[in-house]
């Protein structure tokens, strides 16, 4: 099982749709399997209920309900017939290849396929505090506001799509392969972020034909990465990227093959001018899936010997019922974070400590002496229940995304190898 399984459930394809399709061998031409197939089989399909999985994760209260439209904030548009200005992270996310599919499998099949992955967009939307505005064929667009905290809004944004992509990619497309369906179905995603200056909300049309959406160069932008993200990544714009001050660990410069050689495209195209003529630059980036995934957390991690937990404090010594998932959301600057460490020793040393490793990254990090990285030894307290603990308190003093390493040392030697901790800053 994989364990995006655990998270979203299993992507089962009734046995009835598959006989249905029509079989392609790419040494052959497709021919149609004569069986038929009721619309009734198709809307048995159970809904993906992944809302508790994925909040829970991330530490979200409650469940969301699923409304489509205009996004909540302006809903009071529609009467004043006013615009308002207000920030927002918008999301489109896109079924590659279904086209592709009409051409080799019947459209009952076709559209099972589709559907299932639109219904994961619209809940995975859900599960991380977005608003699903609009489906679109294949696409579904979605505004994230963050209630109301831009840097929030942005991370929500870029789990979303990860969480996605990384169940298209772990789930979805094997249980494709297994059927023999076409393999180069997947899913890209477009991000952009633009300020509360740079987006403004109103309603097109009028009254009984409308709709209340934003117009901004960051929303359409998104639709152009979405457009141009390799299959089953996610492409960032670059306002999103400067906002979370993302690094090179988890962004990379888009790469494509062009007449047998490799070129980069560091910008989105085509590459608009603006009212003065000269030409925007305007930066994209494809999130590194595999290296940012590998932060999220996911419901193994209560396997892993050290048991990790962090709480956001003002100032250190304080109490605090604010607790913090890793990549979750974003700690305020000039704040802090108590990281805590739970784990049951291998040895019966009486020198038992854990080793805090804090390793930053960003630009304002990137002016620090060392970029302010430091490790903290800190002795471990045994409890009554035989397990040992230690926490460390750390300052937020950077924007970016950083890491807490944790070790166990007994009598000076390693014992449990470092687990990371990720966390927003901003």
């Amino acid at each position: 099982m994989s364990r995006m399984n655990k998270i979203f459930g299993s992507f089962e394809m009734d046995p009835t749709l598959t006989k249905s399709a029509r079989t392609f061998d790419s040494t052959q031409s497709p021919k149609m399997v004569t069986e038929s197939v009721s619309l009734e089989s198709v809307e048995q399909i159970h809904d993906y209920g992944i809302q508790n999985n994925i909040r829970k994760l991330y530490g979200k209260p409650g469940i969301k309900n699923a409304v489509i439209g205009g996004h909540p904030d302006f809903d009071h548009l529609v009467e004043s017939g006013e615009w308002q200005k207000g920030f927002v992270t918008s999301l489109f996310v896109d079924i590659q290849g279904s086209t592709r599919l009409g051409v080799y499998y019947s459209p009952e099949m076709v559209f099972y396929f589709k559907n299932q992955i639109i219904k994961c967009a619209i809940e995975c939307v859900l599960a991380f505090d977005g608003h699903v505005h609009r489906i679109m064929g294949d696409a579904v667009l979605a505004f994230f506001r963050g209630e109301g905290n831009t840097n929030n809004s942005a991370i929500d944004a870029i789990n979303c799509g990860a969480v996605l992509v990384q169940y298209i990619r772990e789930e979805v497309v094997p249980k494709l392969r297994e059927r023999g369906l076409a393999e180069d179905v997947g899913i890209r995603v477009g991000i952009d972020y633009g300020t509360h200056e740079q987006v403004l909300w109103g309603m097109y049309g009028y009254a009984g034909v409308s709709e209340v959406t934003a117009t901004s160069f960051h929303v359409d932008v998104a639709a152009k990465l979405q457009q141009s993200a390799p299959r089953n990544r996610v492409m960032l714009g670059q306002s999103v990227v400067d906002l979370l001050d993302l690094h090179d660990e988890v962004v990379e410069v888009r790469r494509a093959t062009s007449a047998g050689e490799k070129i980069t495209l560091p910008y989105v195209s085509p590459n608009y001018r603006d009212a003065d003529g000269r030409p925007m630059n305007y930066r994209q980036y494809v999130l590194s899936q595999d290296k940012y995934s590998a932060l999220l957390p996911y419901p193994e991690d209560d396997n892993y010997p050290i048991k990790i937990t962090s709480t956001i404090k003002r100032e250190k010594g304080i109490q605090s019922d604010e607790h913090y998932y890793k990549c979750s959301r974003s700690v305020p600057l000039h704040q802090g974070i108590e990281f805590k460490a739970l784990f049951r020793p291998i040895t019966s040393s009486n020198k038992i400590e854990v080793n805090f490793r804090v390793e930053n990254n960003g630009k304002q990090a990137g002016i620090a002496n060392d970029k302010g990285n430091h490790a903290t030894l800190v002795k471990a307290i045994q409890r009554d229940n035989g397990l040992y603990f230690a926490k460390r308190w750390e300052g937020a003093s950077y924007l970016g995304l950083h890491h807490m390493f944790v070790s166990v040392l007994e009598d000076g030697v390693l014992t449990y190898p470092e687990q990371k901790y990720s966390v927003f800053i901003g």
